[in-house]
């Protein structure tokens, strides 16, 4: 039995998505079920679900073998895991963005305060950070920013707040992560999942 951790939410759609197109109707039938379980298996893989910035602490303490994630999700934060691949879905980016007509950020929020913190850093352009867990959007909409960094996929949310992209700062994209000592000890199953669904031999 291997276990892998996977995140619900967008990058979860993308990787139904990629199974679809393979036609791996024995995961999809199971994964697509909409009930509240934590966990399930097909055969000898179980699936654990996680919130996204967690699904790199189970792989790194062993309680998954595997894991996909977002590129974003490593870009912010250290984790001791085994960086195997960039996955073929996922892909979007982040950016600056705010309000039309704005001429200098001087107070940015952003979920990603160090992705945000690098950028601005390279820029060599002092920038005070907020940190927010969800709808940044609402910052510059209330006066509390005058922008945000944040991830970018079709770019509606922003449109549909006023809100306009200033500067592409980084790509995302799925990445498969790796147990750094399971990932040799399972190498098998492992092996034999990654090349079921194509994305390994």
């Amino acid at each position: 039995m291997i276990t892998v951790a996977l995140t619900k939410g967008r990058l979860f759609k993308d990787f139904i998505r990629y199974l679809k197109n393979r036609d791996l109707q024995k995961y999809i039938s199971v994964l697509e079920n909409d009930s509240r379980t934590l966990y399930t298996e097909v055969d000898n893989v179980r699936f654990i679900f996680a919130k996204g910035p967690d699904v790199p602490t189970y792989v790194e303490l062993g309680a998954a073998d595997i894991g996909i994630v977002g590129s974003d999700i490593l870009a912010e934060d250290s984790f001791n895991v085994l960086n195997v691949s960039q996955l073929p879905f996922g892909d979007c980016h982040f950016s600056i963005a705010g309000p039309p007509d704005v001429e200098r950020f001087n107070t940015v929020a952003s979920k990603y305060t160090n992705i945000a913190r690098t950028f601005f850093n390279e820029k060599k352009q002092p920038v005070q950070l907020i940190h927010l867990n969800g709808s940044v959007e609402l910052a510059p909409l209330l006066d509390l920013a005058d922008g945000i960094v944040d991830i970018v996929q079709t770019g509606s949310t922003l449109r549909d707040n006023g809100l306009i992209e200033y500067e592409k700062i980084l790509d995302v994209h799925a990445r498969l992560i790796a147990n750094k000592r399971t990932f040799y000890t399972k190498e098998d199953g492992i092996y034999q999942f990654l090349t079921e669904i194509g994305v390994m031999g």
